[in-house]
C-alpha cells in the first residue's frame, strides 16, 4: 500500500506540474520552460516522499537526499543558462512543423510536457521504491558504493558543465571546438555524468533487492542520452554547424571517456 501510495503521489506531483507548465508555455510561446522543471522536478519527488513517509533510518533519508541534491545543482545551471534565451531551436523547429497554435500546443502536451513528466516518474522509481520499503537494508555496503558512483557523476557532469560555460562565455573561442578538460577525452562527459548519477541511485536503491526492478529508471535515462534526445541527436546538429567537428567525433569517444586517438600524420 505504501508503495502504492508514493506511486500515485509522485505521478500527481509530476502531471500536474507539467500540465500548469503547458498551460503557462502557450501564454507565453515558450516551452523552454519544461527544461527548468527537469531537474527541478526530481527534487519535488524527494521532499514530497520525504513529506509522506518520513523516514527516520539512513537508507531512505540517504536514496532521498541524492537526486534532491543533484536537482539543485542542475537546476540553477540550467536556469542561469536558459533564462530570458528565448525558446530552443528544438521546440522551435517543432512549432514550425505544425500548421497552426491550437496544433503545436497539442503536439507539445504530447510528445513534450507530458513525455518528460513519465520519463521522470519512471527515472524516479529507484527512490519511489526505496522511500516505501521498511527496514534496514540487506546489503548496506551497496549504498556506499552508490553513493560513491553517485557523487562521482555529479562531480564529473559539474565540471563538465562549468567547462563548456567558460568555453563559450571566451570569445576567441567562438567557433571552435571544445577538446580540452573532460572533453578532451568524452564528446558529452555531462551527459555521462548525468547517467553515472542515475546509475549510483539506483545502485544505493538496490540494497534492499526489492529495489531491483527499479533498474529500469537508469536504463531509461541512459537510452535517452545516448540514442534520443542526448549523443546522437546533439553530434548530428553539430555535425552539420560546426566545422571540425567531423574530425573531433572519430578521434574522441562519443559517451564513456577515453584517451583519444592520435591525429593522422597528414601525407
Amino acid at each position: 500500500m505504501t508503495l502504492l501510495v508514493n506511486l500515485i503521489s509522485a505521478y500527481a506531483l509530476v502531471m500536474a506540474c507539467v500540465i500548469a507548465l503547458w498551460f503557462l508555455s502557450m501564454r507565453i510561446r515558450n516551452v523552454s520552460i519544461i527544461d527548468m522543471f527537469w531537474g527541478a522536478g526530481f527534487g519535488l519527488i524527494s521532499i514530497l516522499l520525504l513529506l509522506i513517509n518520513r523516514p527516520g533510518t539512513l537508507y531512505p533519508l540517504l536514496i532521498a537526499a541524492m537526486p534532491l541534491i543533484w536537482s539543485l545543482r542542475y537546476t540553477a545551471f540550467i536556469f542561469q543558462r536558459n533564462w530570458g534565451k528565448g525558446e530552443d531551436a528544438r521546440y522551435t523547429k517543432l512549432r514550425s512543423w505544425a500548421e497552426t497554435d491550437a496544433a503545436f500546443n497539442k503536439l507539445a502536451l504530447k510528445k513534450v510536457f507530458l513525455l518528460q513528466g513519465h520519463i521522470m516518474v519512471v527515472v524516479a522509481l529507484p527512490v519511489i521504491v526505496a522511500l516505501s520499503l521498511s527496514g534496514p537494508p540487506a546489503l548496506p555496503v551497496l549504498m556506499w558504493i552508490g553513493a560513491a558512483i553517485w557523487l562521482t557523476g555529479v562531480l564529473v557532469e559539474a565540471i563538465a558543465d562549468r567547462q563548456l560555460k567558460a568555453f563559450r562565455a571566451d570569445p576567441e573561442k567562438r567557433g571552435q571546438i571544445l577538446d580540452t578538460g573532460l572533453w578532451r577525452y568524452s564528446r558529452h562527459p555531462n551527459y555521462f555524468g548525468d547517467a553515472v548519477m542515475w546509475w549510483g541511485v539506483f545502485i544505493a536503491a538496490s540494497a534492499n533487492p526489492l529495489a531491483l526492478p527499479t533498474v529500469v529508471g537508469p536504463i531509461l535515462m541512459t537510452h535517452f542520452l545516448i540514442n534520443v534526445t542526448g549523443v546522437a541527436t546533439l553530434d548530428k546538429k553539430m555535425a552539420r554547424e560546426k566545422p571540425g567537428y567531423a574530425d573531433y567525433m572519430v578521434r574522441t569517444s562519443g559517451f564513456v571517456p577515453w584517451p583519444p586517438k592520435a591525429k593522422a600524420a597528414p601525407r
